[in-house]
């Protein structure tokens, strides 16, 4: 009987691009594959976590909750993901990767997200929600995110835009572009991006191109071991340009995952790294 209502679930899925406006009493809700650190998380901060089935190695999950890890970015093989008994696969990963899992389960709904900007995070916790049957959840969700970061935005109003880089890393660091929710995340909290002046996307940047850049602020994702290692390093580098440069370090992985998290965390801690001003205090 279970089967019959899941193969109705996944037809109607399939038919509606994978989403359910309403849950119906007389099916059982989906079972969730979510093969992204990103979707994992929202699902958990909405109270969705019960339907998931299956993550991903990288997932982040609540403490003491545990799930099948089914795979990895780099490791999709299609017989972990199908032995927790899937109706729906939620991904950043491109489709195309998940073929051999079409083939053989036709039934699954294979659900792509692009999350690379600030209105992609609402629009994905809005999207997962209805996929699961639960609209409302979703609205709500979105809605909160998007009020938290207008309060950041109009806290910052009509303050200077100082320069700003965010990498990660020092050794062969990684720096945020434009067309990325970091870009945006640094706008947002009143600086402007200087790596956004000359790449897009997550782009490998030389010492030498950081400090070509002319920095005010460089925001740095720092491994918690390295952290003290880290803030050092620019700090002489920075030094030694003859700029006064602010250091700013942060170890929490959460920065560079596309969540409800940076609302909730990430952009006010911006908006004081770039604000000292805005700190208790007024000062640094």
């Amino acid at each position: 009987m279970r089967r019959l209502a899941v193969i109705l679930l996944a037809g109607a899925l399939l038919r509606g691009g994978c989403e359910r406006a309403t849950p119906h009493d007389n099916v059982p809700p989906p079972r969730v594959v979510s093969f992204s650190p990103a979707i994992t998380e929202m699902l958990f901060d909405m109270g969705l976590g019960d339907h998931v089935v299956g993550v991903t190695r990288y997932c982040i999950l609540p403490e003491g909750v545990q799930r099948r890890v089914v795979g990895s970015q780099l490791n999709i093989r299609a017989e972990p993901i199908l032995a927790v008994n899937p109706d729906v696969l939620l991904t950043q990963t491109a489709p195309k990767h998940f073929e051999t899992v079409r083939k053989l389960s036709p039934d699954v709904c294979i659900a792509h997200f692009r999350i690379e900007t600030l209105a992609d995070i609402g629009g994905a916790m809005a999207r997962i929600a209805k996929i699961v049957g639960r609209p409302s959840v979703g609205r709500r969700a979105k809605a909160g995110f998007l009020a938290k970061l207008k309060n950041v935005r109009e806290k910052v109003a009509g303050l200077n835009r100082p320069r700003v880089i965010f990498v990660t890393g020092y050794k062969n660091p990684l720096a945020a572009g434009k067309a990325t929710f970091i870009n945006e995340l640094i706008e947002l909290a009143g600086g402007a991006n200087a790596a956004g002046e000359k790449y897009s996307g997550w782009r490998r940047v030389s010492i030498e191109s950081i400090l070509q850049l002319a920095p005010d602020v460089i925001v740095c994702e720092a491994d918690p071991a390295t952290v003290d290692e880290t803030r050092r390093y620019f700090e002489k580098l920075t030094a030694s340009s003859g700029r006064k440069v602010r250091v700013c370090t942060v170890t929490d992985r959460h920065w560079t995952i596309p969540t409800g998290w940076i609302a909730d965390h990430a952009a006010g801690r911006m908006a004081r790294f770039i604000h000292p001003e805005l700190r208790p205090g007024g000062g640094e």
